[in-house]
């Protein structure tokens, strides 16, 4: 380990040591760039809502819920200072869904580019001198995504109330972010990440309540080639409950299958990172996280499955 801390403080304080990638699905735990270096990443996110669930059970889907997003996250980072990494992360949406409510059939088609979120990462306790990593993040979610076209009114059976559904490109209001992170290296070929965040909301644009957030990920990746690291990983959040305030009523939020996810759902990932040149410098992975357990506030989508993939360049 004393070796593994050496070479590190060479470099950096720890980043992608050797030919470890971190979890695709993670926040890297406590790893920053060197200085002056950059990486640009290119995430895509697929997974269908079409079965419902309220507490930690599966129920009926009443209304025949079918939706379907596509999210695109383009990341860059930039390593400002040895121990301190600035990012960017643009998200790209797709959703698509359908479900019948009442006598009405309901169809929404929504896509275009999200809130924009700009990250901090501060080391504070660096690996060379403490044989592990950990770090201080912030972030700031910024209101450039469209609020209106994913706001739909309420069926005729409650005419005069106008219903918001959580499927808009943005919020309309700033988030704010709040984290820590751990990376140890067990040796020189394997990592271990760990990684908690915060996130406070306030009341979006249409009264519209998205629930506070706090996300936990733990994750382990190894490199068994040169040009193949596996890993798995487990992703956990909770939201707080959401409230639509004076837009909807409860009767009529009981019934609606398109609503923000309150409650915690906790899901695990295998991947599998090709790294075709045998250095970090350039990888591809792809992975599927599984829902292992749920625990909803109310009657609401999730998906079970989400599939990913990353290509990632450092320069």
């Amino acid at each position: 380990m004393k070796k593994i801390a050496l070479a590190l403080s060479m470099v950096t304080p720890i980043m992608m040591f050797a030919d470890v990638i971190p979890a695709i699905n993670s926040k890297g735990g406590a790893q920053v760039l060197p200085d002056g270096m950059a990486k640009m990443t290119l995430k895509h996110i697929l997974f269908d809502r079409e079965n419902m669930f309220n507490g930690s059970s599966e129920v009926q889907n009443k209304e025949n819920l079918d939706a379907t997003a596509n999210v695109t996250l383009f990341k860059l980072n930039y390593g400002v200072t040895k121990t301190t990494t600035l990012g960017a992360i643009v998200p790209y949406k797709n959703i698509e869904a359908t479900a019948k409510l009442g006598a009405n059939d309901v169809a929404i088609d929504n896509s275009g580019v999200g809130d924009v979120v700009l990250v901090a990462r501060h080391v504070l306790l660096p690996i060379s001198e403490y044989g592990f990593q950990l770090s201080l993040d912030g972030g700031v979610k910024l209101p450039t995504g469209s609020n209106d076209n994913g706001f739909k009114k309420a069926p005729a059976f409650a005419t005069g109330i106008n219903t918001p559904m959580p499927t808009q490109m943005g919020t309309g209001e700033f988030e704010y972010k709040i984290g820590m992170g751990v990376s140890y290296m067990v040796d020189e070929s394997w990592g271990v990440d760990a990684h908690t965040m915060f996130t406070y909301r306030p009341k979006a644009e249409h009264d519209y309540d998205f629930g506070n957030e706090l996300s936990f990920d733990l994750s382990t990746t190894k490199a068994i080639t040169k040009q193949i690291n596996v890993g798995i990983e487990y992703n956990f959040a909770y939201n707080t409950t959401t409230d639509m305030g004076s837009d909807t009523n409860a009767m009529l939020r009981s019934m609606l299958p398109f609503k923000a996810f309150s409650g915690s759902t906790g899901y695990i990932t295998p991947q599998i990172e090709f790294l075709p040149f045998g250095k970090p410098k350039i990888h591809f992975g792809v992975g599927v996280s599984f829902l292992a357990h749920y625990d909803l506030k109310e009657y609401q989508p999730l998906e079970k499955e989400r599939f990913v993939a990353r290509v990632g360049y450092l320069f």
